[in-house]
């Protein structure tokens, strides 16, 4: 059995052989890195060459030997770790290793996903429990008229970075609303501007709406958003974006996520049964929304009194 030290020297000579061909033109870097009660040691890939900083997967040194040590194979440990470094990195743009997240910590944002239906993901990031929903982070590379794009911060980002969840937190909560500022406007306004990208003018559009005005305020349906309707539900971490929509309807409340990118907002007092909009955000999911823009079968309950969000439950008695 190859002592530490040999395991070390061998991993440093051969574990890029273990992975696929795009990373020849890479190097591994040997770093400390301090955890809680020790310091490990970390294992980085980076471009050959490369003095400056750069954002990177890490690995350590001190676990893999003691898989090692437990397995007595080196080509099988080589070949776990191998794997599971292509696991994390499919959430990752191509060319991740070029980037510098040093400079990219004001493009840092949020995400919520559904739990139950991301579990592999979660477990291979930093994320925080909301309801029945997970929150993680993003890295926004670049916002135009093509899009938007960016990639998942996974542990081994963070733990390379030194990104606590704590931190990255403190950063999304700052940049999820500079970057994507949220905006409100009345569904017969979102329903508008569908209905003109299919072609329909002015005239018709006012026709299918004409007593918007006269609708009173508590039965007045609101979507919140952004301007790219890109993870608009981000909205919910955001209770004051939250209450100045239900401050303009003037009672509590019920949110519907109808998708990762908007959020429906409607009165209690008007729209008094859940159960049925519960049956409905499943229906909707279920036939005209992507898997992949599905956030959640639930909704949530926002208190004008307090300012609290809560799950609403299926089994909660309707109020008559």
């Amino acid at each position: 059995m190859l002592s530490y030290e040999s395991f070390k020297k061998r991993v440093m000579k051969e574990f890029l052989d273990y992975m696929p061909e795009r990373y020849a033109d890479c190097e591994l870097e040997l770093r400390k890195v301090p955890k809680v009660n020790m310091c490990l040691t970390g294992v980085v890939i980076k471009p050959k060459g490369n003095t400056g900083s750069y954002c990177s997967p890490t690995f350590y040194l001190e676990r893999m030997y003691d898989q090692y040590r437990n397995c007595d194979s080196f080509e099988k440990v080589m070949a776990n770790q191998a794997i599971y470094l292509e696991e994390s990195l499919k959430y990752l743009p191509d060319n991740i290793l070029k980037l510098d997240l040093a400079t990219l910590k004001d493009k840092i944002v949020f995400q919520v996903v559904n739990t139950r239906e991301n579990k592999e993901m979660i477990d291979l990031c930093p994320h925080r429990d909301f309801m029945d929903l997970t929150i993680v982070y993003r890295v926004i590379v670049k916002i135009d008229d093509t899009g938007v794009s960016g990639f998942l911060i996974t542990n081994d980002i963070a733990d390379a970075e030194d990104l606590s969840e704590k931190l990255l937190y403190q950063l999304a909560k700052k940049n999820t609303k500079k970057l994507f500022p949220f905006r409100s406007e009345r569904i017969e306004e979102t329903m508008g501007r569908l209905m003109r990208k299919w072609g329909a003018d002015d005239k018709d559009i006012k026709e299918s709406f004409p007593d918007i005005e006269n609708v009173p305020a508590n039965e007045r349906v609101y979507v919140i958003s952004n301007e790219y309707e890109f993870f608009g539900a981000n909205a919910l971490l955001y209770k004051d974006v939250i209450g100045k929509v239900v401050r303009n309807i003037g009672t509590d409340c019920y949110i519907l996520p109808s998708s990762v990118h908007d959020l429906v907002i409607l009165s209690t007092d008007t729209f008094k049964e859940s159960t049925k909009l519960i049956s409905l955000i499943k229906e909707t999911n279920n036939e005209h929304v992507r898997i992949s823009d599905r956030l959640s079968d639930s909704i949530y309950r926002y208190s004008i009194v307090d300012g609290s969000l809560n799950m609403v439950e299926e089994r909660i008695d309707e109020v008559s």
